[in-house]
């Protein structure tokens, strides 16, 4: 085989090589953001934290809300979700290791809106004011969790939704708690959720905390 054949051959597989890597990309992208999409990105958060009377205080520039925790307390920023948790707490995952979880806590938010895909408009905002609807005339189909209650929260409804979990060999109780507050001037639906134990009691009163400071 002659050098310049053998250069053809090379700079086409150097070729092809980036082709499959901008196709493998792109796909990796394109479906990254299709399982994403409509879920704000909190990796494209503008934090902005400030201690006031012992508290730490978090406001997200882009969204427009603000967020109060103890000093101490520590977040974490994900791409669909923002937490913060006490570093006290003593297992990496309280839902799987609940029975060894004794210390500490963690709340996690969520932000949802509307949206446009391949040309569709999303209704995410319409279908959740349609939800809060149903539930309020009984239509349990409506129901994410177990149990649900409306609650007012800074002079808006709120729907605050429960799940509980069933147990073994554990002297206790689990239960995944949510609130989901609605944003009707910018389309928003939040979620704020957090995991309570009986054993670490302390949790329900940090997690009302943090939802009666939340502030759009």
């Amino acid at each position: 085989m002659n050098m310049k054949k053998r250069t053809k051959i090379s700079i086409f597989l150097i070729y092809l090589s980036i082709v499959i890597l901008l196709v493998f990309l792109g796909c990796k992208y394109y479906f990254s953001e299709e399982q994403n999409i409509g879920y704000y990105d909190f990796e494209e958060a503008n934090l902005q934290e400030e201690i006031v009377d012992g508290k730490r205080v978090l406001t997200e520039i882009n969204l427009g809300i603000t967020m109060e925790i103890p000093k101490d307390w520590e977040y974490e920023i994900f791409r669909t979700s923002f937490t913060v948790k006490d570093p006290k707490i003593n297992v990496k995952f309280p839902l799987k290791d609940f029975k060894e979880w004794t210390e500490g806590c963690s709340i996690r938010v969520y932000a949802e809106e509307d949206f446009t895909f391949k040309g569709e408009k999303s209704s995410i905002f319409e279908d959740e004011i349609k939800r809060f609807d149903n539930l309020k005339i009984g239509n349990s189909a409506f129901l994410k969790g177990d149990s649900f209650d409306f609650l007012s929260l800074n002079g808006e409804e709120v729907l605050m939704g429960r799940k509980e979990f069933e147990e073994v060999d554990f002297d206790g109780d689990i239960m995944f708690n949510y609130i989901t507050i609605l944003d009707k001037k910018n389309r928003r639906i939040y979620e704020v959720s957090s995991l309570l134990s009986t054993k670490v009691p302390e949790c329900e009163e940090y997690f009302n905390q943090f939802v009666n400071n939340f502030k759009i």
